[in-house]
């Protein structure tokens, strides 16, 4: 019965961290485009800039939209490696980390955090533990 327990014990912890997961990934990806879009914009704008002034351009004239275009880049790279740490958290606590953590553990129901099994409570969150 407690095998039994267990598992169901580890399904709703495994769909609570899928979800939540999916939902953070979503937003990050919806972030990322939306600055892919910013500076595809920019890039326009530049195109526009050094047409209209072909005939006097400088430099100066776009120097202030490079900048954005490299600070929206960071910001795509960041937000790459916020969706590369949420894998990862989740291979952790689902482990799936390739053979790694393989000892019987117990799920938080609450935050679906890895708990040994025997204890009584959360050792992340608290809560108390399925028996």
């Amino acid at each position: 019965m407690a095998g039994f327990m267990d598992s169901i014990n580890k399904g709703f912890a495994t769909i609570n961290v899928k979800t939540s997961n999916l939902m953070e990934s979503t937003k990050l990806k919806t972030a990322i485009s939306g600055r892919e879009n910013d500076i595809a914009s920019i890039m326009k704008t530049i195109g526009e800039t050094v047409y209209i002034n072909r005939t006097n351009f400088s430099m100066d004239m776009v120097s202030a939209l490079i900048g954005e275009i490299e600070q929206k880049y960071r910001e795509i790279e960041d937000f790459r490696g916020q969706l590369a740490q949420l894998e990862a958290n989740e291979k952790n606590i689902l482990g799936n980390s390739g053979g790694q953590g393989t000892e019987a553990k117990i799920f938080c129901m609450q935050c679906g955090a890895p708990n040994r099994i025997g204890g009584r409570f959360c050792e992340k969150c608290g809560t108390k533990l399925a028996e």
